[in-house]
């Protein structure tokens, strides 16, 4: 079997398990309000569904983000929040472009994985991290946190 096939799989049973009920007790889907605000060494990494890249959805479902590492010739992190409407895009250096309004979404693909709170992933200099508070993504340092309350700059 082919490590991009192991890959697959493994990040479909960790992602399977974020995808259960909150009646659960598993620890990955039990939200603190110690979550921190950056990605740290702590947090479980979840590998995307290529070495390139990938998408996820926070266990809410109302934030979808994108992960591109010289995939499909984009280098980026996309997020979006349905409520409220709002985009950003941040590049490998952790600058980033806010947008806001219902111009700014796009259609998350179907099938997407549940990256479970307390868990990270991403690809290249991306890593994105899923909390309660939010989802936080940095590069380079620095990057944003995206959740209902907004867009806000983070360092890590």
């Amino acid at each position: 079997m082919t490590s991009l096939k192991v890959a697959a799989l493994t990040l479909a049973a960790v992602l399977a398990a974020g995808c259960s009920s909150a009646s659960t007790t598993s620890p990955a889907l039990t939200a603190t309000s110690s979550a921190p605000s950056t990605p740290t060494a702590s947090t479980t990494r979840v590998p995307m569904q290529t070495a390139a890249g990938g998408e996820f959805l926070s266990p809410s479902g109302n934030i979808s983000c994108e992960v591109d590492y010289h995939r499909a010739g984009l280098t980026q992190v996309y997020c979006q929040t349905i409520t409220p409407a709002q985009s950003v895009t941040m590049n490998v250096t952790g600058g980033y472009q806010a947008c806001r309004g219902q111009q700014c979404l796009g259609n998350p693909a179907t099938g997407v994985p549940t990256l479970a709170y307390g868990t990270e992933t991403g690809a290249g200099p991306f890593r994105c991290e899923s909390a309660s508070i939010g989802v936080t993504c940095i590069a380079g340092g620095k990057g944003f946190r995206i959740s209902t309350s907004g867009i806000t700059p983070v360092r890590a």
